[in-house]
């Protein structure tokens, strides 16, 4: 059992290593690797890795504070879930209400896998599910980018 300053190091230790191997992604040419989530072009509409005691998860997370508009993308996303799932390769989870562990409500889209953050022994594959699945995520969201954004203002 890691007491909490053990944990707190085993968490950044772990998003240290995703962070240096996404730096060596094939094609990248030692570059480092920027994912789309730092900036979609759809505000309220990110992309995510979310890794806790229990599973890890790559998410295409609606998180705009107004509910309204927050439905109305989740929608928009829905109904092109089969372009989605296809480019993705595999089903994946729809959630609309999905609760944060701080108690935000927002709208997901993810899969999901047994991990724990805090044992070592499980982060390879827990860190290849994750980069695999995000490059999976982002060709999926590129594929209904266009669709997304056209008439979200309206």
């Amino acid at each position: 059992m890691l007491n909490k300053e053990e944990s707190k190091q085993a968490r950044l230790e772990f998003w240290q290593r995703l962070t240096s191997k996404t730096r060596r992604l094939p094609g990248q040419k030692g570059r480092k690797r920027f994912w789309i989530f730092e900036n979609t072009g759809i505000k309220g509409l990110d992309l995510r890795f979310d890794v806790d005691r229990e599973k890890a998860r790559v998410a295409l997370e609606i998180n705009s504070n107004n509910e309204d508009r927050r439905l109305m993308l989740f929608e928009k996303l829905e109904a092109a879930k089969s372009v989605f799932e296809a480019a993705f390769g595999e089903p994946l989870i729809w959630d609309f209400a999905y609760e944060k562990p701080t108690g935000e409500s927002v709208c997901r889209v993810y899969v999901e896998t047994p991990g724990d953050i805090l044992n070592e022994s499980l982060w390879p594959d827990m860190l290849f599910f994750l980069i695999d699945r995000m490059i999976k995520m982002e060709a999926a969201f590129l594929e209904v980018k266009d669709y997304m954004q056209a008439n979200i203002n309206e």
